[in-house]
């Protein structure tokens, strides 16, 4: 069984990518991220895209950017959250799209996009220094029914200015497969 700490986290993580580093993400996307540096990459350019059950949907206010970096012996941990938001007119493209299942587009908010910047070269540095860290997107979400559905797929793609387009960080995992009924009830409540 699994902790609902630890079930809110994996289910925030796999609405958002957090999956990546593990064995769902396709090794063609492994292929066309090979270039690809968050820390250099054009924070103007980065996309995502979320795709969720219907009856599921992204909490107000509840998607962001996560930015950690390790404790070092100089240096506390620290934790920077900017805003990320859904786009009015994302245009993503179609072979993303499944009947029955809302797709998201996501960027760095505009007003973030100069302090993420900053995070980024202060990211270069923590890097030289052997300071870990790690950069992931945080999604919460809410349950439009009472009932928990028996499968529950969620599809995260990403697309950076140096890929042409849009590749799957996971695409199609159950995370009825990773939490139980009552935990998936905690973790995804019902919409206000």
């Amino acid at each position: 069984m699994i902790r609902p700490p630890l079930t809110k986290a994996l289910f925030a993580l796999m609405l958002a990518g957090g999956l990546a580093a593990c064995d769902v993400t396709p090794v063609r996307t492994m292929w066309a991220l090979r270039n690809v540096d968050p820390m250099s990459t054009a924070p103007e350019g980065l996309r995502w895209a979320v795709r969720i059950p219907h009856g599921f949907r992204p909490s107000p206010q509840g998607v962001a950017l996560v930015g950690t970096f390790q404790a070092s012996a100089t240096q506390p941990e620290e934790t920077v959250r900017f805003n990320i938001e859904r786009q009015k007119d994302p245009n993503l493209p179609s072979w993303m799209r499944r009947a029955g299942a809302p797709l998201y587009g996501y960027k760095i908010a505009d007003e973030d996009l100069e302090r993420f910047r900053k995070f980024q070269g202060k990211a270069r540095v923590a890097k030289a220094e052997k300071r870990g860290g790690s950069l992931s997107v945080s999604t919460e979400v809410c349950r439009l029914k009472e009932v928990i559905p028996t499968e529950i797929l969620v599809s995260v793609f990403i697309k950076t200015v140096e890929i042409d387009e849009y590749v799957p960080l996971f695409e199609d995992q159950d995370i009825t497969e990773r939490a139980s009924s009552k935990e998936i009830a905690e973790i995804a409540p019902l919409c206000q």
